[in-house]
């Protein structure tokens, strides 16, 4: 598949870095810090550097790009597929690497949009495509409703299929159709359409199996895996838990630490920018026995989990400022720096309270 399609796949790759090249034209006119992800609400809540967003986000799309088509290929049941369905898994990733990256730039440049608006169009026009090529798509272990008695039932594949082809055309239809309904929280209907449209798809060919074992054409060999299929599946599933194993230890590990010096304090962090300050440049420090770092609070770039939140926040009270602490820890120390804010803490209560005595003994001095 892969030397066969060979100028396709430098085309698409090619087309997939195509944002790179924007990015360079617009360098000077970005900012440091970029919004790269929007929340439900069509409000940024995740952030990174312009390198970054110009040429890490096309880098991860190419990663992608190249790791679908490889397992596409790696299908032994994939050598006969439609080449439209081909030209589909080709395609994929290049068109979302422009809207994506170009909704970026777009955001960066100033332009009022509503993002979650704006993104429903690529989104139902996905579904409306997908849709058209389902029918044509034929069996096979990596593209489709991959399900156990439709991999071993043709006429279920097709019909599964025929069925996922017409669902998802509506589906997409009725996404763009949300684009005319000027009301709040639509995205969460949206949701409930695409989790609709993954579900219904599954039972339908459940359904079409428990008839067809009615009816003489199907039995319970239909459901049982082949060897080859369990050893897909096992392949699969083991980059699943790699990546929940990654995602946990981001989400669960990590730490800083505070060193203190005879003129200054070194923050060394895990996963986050370290940060120096000078104990002449504190303006003022407070020790808080209270911190909630969840409220009203939005981490506008950095690092943030269930273990640590560290980077550039904005709240009510002090507006954007810096912070690196534990959310574990209730207690916390509160420096002014030359007129910006700097909130820092340890895993528990005693290590925030020796953290201030410690800044109070270097300031007084």
């Amino acid at each position: 598949m892969i030397k066969k399609n060979k100028w396709q796949l430098i085309l698409s790759s090619v087309i997939i870095l195509l944002p790179i090249a924007a990015g360079l034209l617009l360098w000077n006119y970005l900012p440091e810090q970029i919004a790269t992800h929007w929340g439900v609400g069509g409000n940024p809540d995740g952030w990174g550097s312009r390198i970054f967003a110009v040429f890490g986000m096309p880098f991860l799309f190419l990663a992608g790009h190249w790791l679908c088509i490889f397992f596409t290929a790696l299908d032994p049941k994939n050598k006969d597929q439609s080449s439209k369905v081909y030209g589909m898994i080709f395609w994929i990733l290049p068109m979302l690497s422009l809207v994506v990256c170009g909704f970026v730039y777009v955001v960066v440049l100033g332009l009022d949009i509503n993002i979650n608006m704006l993104m429903r169009v690529p989104l139902g026009i996905m579904f409306v495509v997908f849709g058209n090529y389902m029918p044509k798509c034929k069996q096979n272990h990596t593209i489709g409703i991959r399900v156990t008695w439709a991999l071993r039932n043709e006429d279920n594949w097709n019909k599964t299929h025929r069925f996922t082809g017409k669902l998802w055309v509506a589906g997409g239809l009725l996404i763009l159709a949300t684009l005319l309904v000027p009301m709040e929280n639509m995205i969460y209907l949206v949701l409930f359409i695409i989790l609709f449209l993954a579900i219904v798809p599954v039972l339908y060919s459940f359904i079409y199996y428990r008839q067809q074992k009615k009816a003489g054409t199907a039995g319970k060999e239909d459901a049982v895996m082949t060897p080859s299929e369990k050893r897909m599946t096992a392949v699969m599933m083991a980059i699943g838990i790699v990546a929940l194993a990654f995602a946990a230890i981001i989400l669960f590990t990590g730490k800083f630490e505070i060193t203190f010096g005879e003129t200054s304090f070194t923050i060394d962090a895990a996963y986050w920018d370290d940060a120096t300050i000078n104990y002449a440049d504190i303006d003022d420090i407070e020790y808080r026995e209270q911190d909630d770092p969840n409220a009203s609070v939005s981490r506008m770039f950095g690092y943030g989990s269930f273990h640590l939140l560290m980077g550039g926040f904005e709240n009510e009270e002090f507006g954007t400022y810096t912070r690196y602490s534990y959310p574990a820890c209730d207690s916390c120390v509160v420096l002014t720096i030359d007129k910006k804010t700097l909130v820092i803490n340890g895993k528990d209560e005693d290590q925030t309270k020796a953290i201030y005595d410690e800044l109070m003994g270097k300031i007084s001095k």
